[in-house]
């Protein structure tokens, strides 16, 4: 007889609980109501297995000598009290591979009167006696015992002179227990007083087995695959649950950020509850028609989560839920979807200083990396600038002196005002945020001194850098030094206030000798500043002393076509650049392109002719050739020289990496 199909899906087990079983278990057990008693087997292996050889008993007395194991000698092999049973399956009975057979003790009327559905099969109705002619069915209308006892499931060919332990279920004290030690033809079985017993249960439970055979001793035994099947920990692989064991209640669905762009990545959230064990959570996602599972993790309170992304493409996600039991019975949520979307353009200081008219007088938020830090170039009120990663920057103006410091990544809400030439953003208080320190200052421009002299309003409140020789100085005019420093193109003054104790303190006193013979008539600098506009001329702020150097336009190459980028990922949305070095040979043409990893062009670091080979250093502010950053990813920098009297082409590619803004 063929095991029939349930539809009571709270009686199966799943196949991955006991995947890695190799003989059938009894995995599931009801001792009372009395009247309704039942136990499940399940056959956790890839092939049906025919029961006709098996038997199933409860017979065992200790207090007489009487065991199951005994069969083969047909005497004192069982109890014979009218509430216990040695029975043997059904001729041509079967149980199907991944497949429970339910078994009831009762009639099956009075089976399917408590639980609704028809069971397999009956021990009164459809068992066979151990031993044609004798009676080894007791009478009772109930056998099991409610508070200790032992169920085993054994196997017969009705010839040898043993018998196969298949699985052996001890409940409620080991008094029921069977040692076969010392017993000819066996093995030895675990001693009854170390053996472990299952939990028994009330009226709306049932004992349930959550795991395997747990620590089971796999070799040596007399079960019918060589285990001892007495050495199971049946207080670790049972447990009591109800009896009308629910798929588990999932609820609370959230997804953070609520309204994602590309990116991003999003963690999923869900409250998971249940009658028994959850044993898997697994967020399924579909994106880009692409289908993908992500186990979740348990946190407090039965919050399950899970982060996948970041995406990087404007698409809809499509996600649901699903969780499972220890029962094998499982849960989903709908598909919920939200969509990925472009990221909303970004203000810049760039777009506001030229569509001026349009936000002079504005309330905004921005994001940048603080150039020139609060009581540096005054102190008795704040005077700060930043800039972001347009490469523009304004004054930060306000009564209150702050902690501002150089490379602190702020973001900063105020009023957009004009004063003197000076666009400042004012009005912010202590409305503003440090995200990070120790910044670098993003798209910091080397320009020609005729660039700042062409262009001084757009370079006001920019921090840029400029080089070429110190052609005068004079110190301690009206509170600071002016030093003009000329290129090829022009000459501008480098304003340094003696408040910013770079060169002299407010008391005009010079407390920097090495700047000071820095800047001395005729050497050559790089001065990093922020741009500024005095009686209708351009000037450059100096806040640091560190912020000039001795001007080397990179050192003389070895006649390599070599690259070189800096080995960690970096975040230009954070106002943050990556450093990179190439060295080219002479007489070269020198092209240095960044691609993205399909090849597409983003923009070009170097294009001219070089008589000599030279090792240059620079960075790159994670824009494309348009001003737009990039988007998080993979990006390779390409670099080729090529030789203008031979023709002769070299190549070298870098991986580079942009990441997310957490």
């Amino acid at each position: 007889m063929k095991k029939t199909h349930l539809a009571i899906t709270w009686l199966l087990l799943i196949t991955v609980l006991f995947g890695g079983a190799d003989h059938l278990l009894i995995s599931e057990i009801v001792l009372q109501p009395s009247t309704s008693e039942y136990f499940v087997i399940y056959n956790p292996t890839d092939n049906s297995i025919d029961l006709t050889d098996y038997y199933i008993t409860d017979a065992t007395d200790p207090a007489n000598q009487l065991y199951y194991y005994n069969l083969p000698t047909a005497a004192n092999y069982r109890s014979t009290s009218s509430r216990d049973f040695t029975a043997r399956f059904p001729a041509g009975s079967s149980i199907d591979a991944k497949s429970s057979l339910v078994v009831c003790i009762p009639p099956k009327a009075s089976f399917t009167g408590t639980h609704v559905v028809t069971p397999d099969l009956s021990i009164k109705e459809d068992f066979l006696p151990a031993i044609d002619g004798q009676s080894t069915i007791g009478g009772a209308p109930y056998y099991l015992d409610n508070t200790a006892e032992t169920l085993v499931l054994f196997k017969w060919d009705g010839s040898a002179s043993t018998v196969q332990d298949v699985d052996y279920i001890l409940w409620g004290s080991n008094d029921y227990a069977v040692d076969k030690s010392g017993i000819s033809t066996y093995q030895n079985d675990t001693p009854a007083a170390q053996q472990k017993f299952a939990p028994i249960h009330v009226d709306g439970q049932k004992l349930k087995r959550v795991a395997e055979e747990g620590s089971e001793t796999q070799s040596g035994g007399n079960g019918i695959t060589g285990h001892d099947e007495t050495s199971e920990n049946l207080d670790e692989t049972w447990a009591v649950v109800s009896i009308s064991n629910t798929k588990p209640k999932i609820s609370g669905v959230t997804i953070s950020p609520a309204s994602p762009v590309i990116g991003d990545a999003v963690t999923v959230s869900a409250t998971v509850a249940d009658d028994s064990l959850v044993v898997a959570v697994n967020l399924v996602t579909i994106f880009q028609s692409v289908r993908a599972t992500q186990a979740m993790i348990l946190g407090a309170n039965d919050i399950f989560s899970v982060t996948v992304g970041p995406f990087n493409t404007a698409a809809t996600l499509d996600y649901y839920i699903v969780a499972e039991d220890v029962t094998g019975l499982k849960d989903s949520t709908l598909i919920n979807s939200v969509d990925i979307q472009e990221p909303p353009e970004v203000i810049t200081i760039r777009t506001i200083r030229d569509n001026w008219n349009s936000w002079n007088g504005e309330t905004v938020t921005l994001n940048g990396v603080v150039s020139i830090g609060s009581n540096v170039l005054r102190t008795d009120r704040t005077s700060a600038y930043m800039q972001d990663q347009s490469g523009s920057g304004l004054n930060l103006f306000d009564y209150n002196i702050t902690d501002l410091m150089q490379g602190d990544s702020i973001e900063i809400t105020g009023t957009l005002e004009e004063y003197q030439g000076v666009i400042e953003l004012t009005g912010w208080g202590s409305s503003y945020t440090v995200i990070a320190i120790s910044k670098p200052i993003p798209a910091v421009q080397e320009i020609s001194i005729a660039a700042l002299n062409d262009a001084p309003t757009y370079w006001e409140g920019s921090y840029f850098q400029i080089s070429g020789t110190v052609a005068e100085r004079a110190d301690n005019i009206g509170g600071g030094s002016n030093i003009i420093i000329e290129d090829v193109t022009g000459r501008t003054t480098v304003r340094i206030w003696n408040s910013t104790n770079a060169l002299f303190n407010s008391l005009e006193v010079l407390v920097n000798e090495e700047l000071d013979g820095l800047l001395q008539p005729g050497n050559m600098v790089s001065v990093k500043g922020v741009g500024s506009i005095y009686n209708n001329s351009p000037q450059v702020l100096l806040g640091y002393a560190e912020d000039v150097e001795y001007y080397v336009s990179g050192e003389p190459g070895n006649e390599k076509t070599k690259l070189s980028v800096a080995p960690y990922p970096f975040v230009p949305q954070l106002g943050e650049v990556i450093k990179y070095s190439y060295e080219y040979p002479s007489n070269c043409r020198v092209i240095l392109r960044v691609y993205d990893m399909s090849g597409r062009f983003i923009t070009t670091l170097e294009d001219g002719y070089y008589a000599l080979s030279w090792h240059k250093e620079n960075v790159w502010d994670g824009r494309n050739e348009l001003n737009e950053l990039v988007a998080p990813g993979n990006y390779l920098f390409h670099l080729q020289t090529t030789n203008r009297t031979t023709g002769k082409t070299r190549a070298d590619i870098v991986p580079v990496v942009v990441g997310v803004k957490f």
